[in-house]
């Protein structure tokens, strides 16, 4: 009887300590993360792009997004799984989560694993536009990935331009260009216009030389472009991804090493 007695208090006491155990066990606390949307301020890049703008406007998604590593200064931008940078629509629906090395989490499946980039800090931000020629090809182009021409601007000084041309990457016959502006506005232009207009990096704004004299403000000073739509394409577009070099970024933002004024969200992590 005393042996039966011992033996169940063993077993009580074996049982409590598997209890304890597993209470204490840190992989059974919530994985926390932070959505990344949080750390890019959205004043902050609406006052980049235009300090007269309307507080209400939101212009990050006119930019792509590159994650950097404090490690080792790594994005995956240099990895041959990756190799460009991501879009707003993708990278706010990212998170940053502490406990696990620091990494970046995406939900979307398709991402390849060098976006979970460990001991991420630092976000940069390069201007883009997004370049579409229907069902042919799509891509993001990086402005300052193209050649930039010095250009007047419309106070008579010189700024960085692109030319429109360039942004049709390869795509030599067409019928028209459909612009597309941060707010949705629309206006279309014709290879002649395209062919002579640029693009001014710092003022957010169209100028065609050749036709400024002739043309209506709607035309001659597009605002804020955010794509192009190709119409009438005879061929695809180049292969290559365009990426500004990381020294011409436009903004930057780091995260921040107190991150209780920020949201948290419970991790899904099975």
């Amino acid at each position: 009887m005393k042996k039966l007695i011992y033996l169940c208090a063993m077993i009580a006491l074996l049982l409590s300590l598997a209890a304890c155990s597993e209470n204490d066990n840190p992989t059974n606390e919530d994985v926390l993360g932070y959505s990344l949307d949080q750390f890019i301020n959205a004043d902050s890049v609406r006052n980049h792009v235009d300090s007269s703008a309307d507080a209400t406007d939101d212009f990050r998604s006119l930019f792509a997004y590159e994650i950097v590593s404090s490690e080792d200064g790594f994005s995956p931008r240099q990895s041959s799984y990756a190799g460009y940078d991501l879009t707003w629509d993708l990278f706010s629906n990212g998170y940053f989560v502490p406990s696990d090395d620091h990494r970046t989490w995406f939900p979307d499946a398709n991402l390849p694993g060098a976006f979970k980039v460990r001991d991420a800090d630092l976000f940069r931000l390069y201007r883009k536009v997004e370049v579409n020629s229907g069902v042919r090809a799509s891509k993001q182009v990086e402005l300052k990935g193209l050649v930039l021409y010095p250009t007047d601007n419309w106070d008579g000084a010189v700024e960085d331009a692109i030319k429109l041309s360039d942004l049709l990457q390869g795509i030599a016959v067409y019928d028209s260009l459909g612009f597309v502006a941060a707010d949705g506005y629309t206006k279309f232009y014709q290879p002649e216009l395209v062919n002579d207009g640029y693009y001014l990096l710092d003022s957010e704004v169209t100028t065609f030389p050749s036709f400024n004299a002739d043309l209506p403000n709607s035309l001659k000073k597009f605002k804020k472009l955010a794509s192009v739509r190709i119409y009438g394409a005879t061929t695809d577009m180049t292969a290559d991804i365009v990426l500004a070099p990381q020294d011409t970024y436009d903004i930057s933002f780091t995260v921040p090493e107190n991150l209780s004024g920020f949201t948290s969200t419970v991790m899904i992590t099975e």
